[in-house]
């Protein structure tokens, strides 16, 4: 009930809030004896509505569609009815102590997210060490769990006043996994007037609870994704407005569906997914385009996406238009048999307007149109979803 659904979220920021409270004292920085401690927080509160839409009842799946997925990873859903307050709605803090001016480093990030009914989970947990400059570049080790780096806006897709939009075009930042534990190595470094940037890592990531599998398998329904022997890196190419970066990842990927029973995860196949980024911001127009492939033909096939957006700033406003694309193509096995593949393509506008230099009001209309066969049972359909936001730093 949206009624039960806005209660639920708002008892959910008041728990997450007591957790912030608790760590705030850390805000800002202090220092003890050579340690010094540094915190920071943030806050999305949002609400949408599907205005309209267009679906097939067979598929579903539990949820109350026409339906617009705002976040894959984290089931974050909007459904028909009322205007809801959960799908993207989050709190976050992020603490950090170092010694030796920040040579060394711990970081830590918890978040509460209205699609995860409130839970507070440890989202990122990692070392750092500082090693100097060796070969004209500055070396940086971390280890720990921490974001993949899959996306151009990976590192702060959690932080919306970062962001142009309310949510990120969901066709690109919509995947099964977005953390992994194990190491990372950085080379920064500088050709003329070319910033450069190589980031190797390795690890493996266990998730409880994938959001993605909930659209298939039903609302409500678990299902733990595990990717083993992660390893992969990422090249970075920029100047004052221009940014390229290629990415590049292996590993296994194996599933279990423990609302069905399944006590054991299936046979890990492997997935490569490659991803390129170009974007463009000279302080008053800026622009991006990112296009990511990944292969797991062993498993079902090769997904596809891309992402398009141009955008303006004018004083405290800020406007962007983008448009986002999501095709599968299944392996020659699941094509004999029948089985559909999904596409699907999204337009958002978004409007921002700062209050100042840490917070900010956004509106955003969102189109999905679903291109989808219809022998697979997903509950996407058409749907037109409007979205208002708050959204702070501290």
């Amino acid at each position: 009930m949206p009624g039960l659904q806005a209660w639920k979220t708002a008892e959910a920021v008041r728990h997450a809030l007591s957790v912030v409270l608790a760590l705030v004292a850390t805000h800002g920085i202090s220092r003890a004896e050579g340690l010094e401690f540094r915190g920071a927080g943030f806050l999305t509160l949002a609400a949408g509505k599907v205005m309209s839409g267009t679906h097939d009842p067979s598929t579903d799946q539990g949820w109350q569609c026409p339906c617009f997925v705002a976040d894959y990873a984290q089931a974050g859903i909007y459904e028909s009815g009322a205007w809801r307050v959960g799908p993207v709605s989050k709190l976050g803090l992020q603490g950090s102590a170092s010694i030796e001016d920040g040579r060394y480093a711990i970081t830590g990030q918890v978040v509460s997210r209205g699609a995860r009914d409130g839970r507070v989970n440890l989202e990122w947990l990692y070392a750092t060490a500082q090693l100097g400059q060796h070969l004209g570049q500055d070396w940086t080790l971390q280890l720990g769990r921490k974001r993949l780096p899959l996306f151009l806006s990976s590192e702060v897709q959690d932080v919306g006043f970062s962001l142009p939009w309310i949510h990120l075009p969901p066709q690109m930042y919509g995947w099964e996994a977005v953390n992994f534990n194990g190491i990372s190595l950085q080379a920064r470094g500088s050709w003329g007037a070319w910033q450069s940037e190589v980031q190797l890592f390795g690890g493996n990531e266990r998730l409880r609870d994938s959001g993605i599998p909930q659209l298939s398998n039903g609302k409500g329904t678990r299902t733990d994704v595990r990717w083993t022997d992660i390893r992969g890196g990422v090249f970075k190419l920029s100047n004052d407005w221009f940014e390229a970066r290629v990415m590049l990842l292996n590993s296994g990927a194996s599933q279990r569906n423990v609302s069905a029973g399944e006590a054991a995860f299936s046979a890990s196949t492997p997935q490569r997914i490659r991803g390129l980024s170009l974007s463009a911001d000279n302080g008053s127009w800026f622009g991006r385009a990112e296009l990511v492939h990944i292969n797991r033909r062993a498993d079902y096939g090769v997904d596809q996406a891309n992402l398009f957006a141009v955008g303006r700033r004018l004083g405290p406003w800020q406007a962007v238009i983008s448009y986002s694309h999501f095709r599968q193509r299944l392996n020659a096995d699941l094509r004999a048999l029948g089985d559909g593949e999904e596409q699907h393509a999204s337009t958002a506008i978004a409007l921002k307007y700062e209050l100042n230099g840490s917070s900010a009001v956004k509106l955003q209309f969102d189109r999905w149109h679903d291109r989808t066969t219809p022998t697979i049972s997903v509950p996407y359909g058409n749907a037109n979803l409007a979205s208002v936001a708050y959204e702070l730093v501290f």
